[in-house]
């Protein structure tokens, strides 16, 4: 079962944040959690409190915690606040404030495992079956 959690309008920059969820993707949920709070960023914190809100979810739908993984996550960008900040000689620059948004699907390790053996059978009954309709390009008649 995935249980799919969204943050959105969050008030820091994607490019911050994006690369503290590259050590989380595949990781247990209860590790990926400690993992987040011994980093010091601020973007860590806020996926952090997702992280502990999807779990708090599957603990809802009366899933094992430690069976959770983190399946896939990733940090989209948000709207711009946009603003000026005033300059000498009557000039002025612009500063942008960004936003994100953070998406995170985690998912049961059981389900992996029957996804795995699915695709293991399928294999299976390809390498068995003679007939293929892409032969191989080598045995080519001359």
């Amino acid at each position: 079962m995935d249980i799919k959690v969204k943050s959105s309008y969050l008030r820091v920059s994607p490019r911050k944040v994006r690369p503290v969820l590259y050590g989380l993707r595949g990781k247990i949920a209860q590790d990926a959690y400690v993992a987040l709070n011994f980093t010091n960023k601020k973007g860590a914190r806020l996926i952090a409190a997702l992280l502990k809100s999807a779990i708090a979810i599957g603990k809802e739908n009366d899933l094992e915690i430690d069976k959770l993984y983190v399946k896939s996550i990733s940090c989209s960008e948000g709207p711009r606040l946009k603003r000026r900040q005033i300059k000498a000689r009557g000039r002025s620059d612009a500063i942008t404030k960004r936003m994100s948004h953070l998406n995170l699907v985690v998912s049961d390790i059981a389900e992996v495992v029957k996804e795995d053996k699915k695709a293991v059978k399928k294999n299976i009954n390809k390498e068995t079956n003679p007939k293929s309709k892409n032969p191989d390009p080598k045995q080519t008649k001359e």
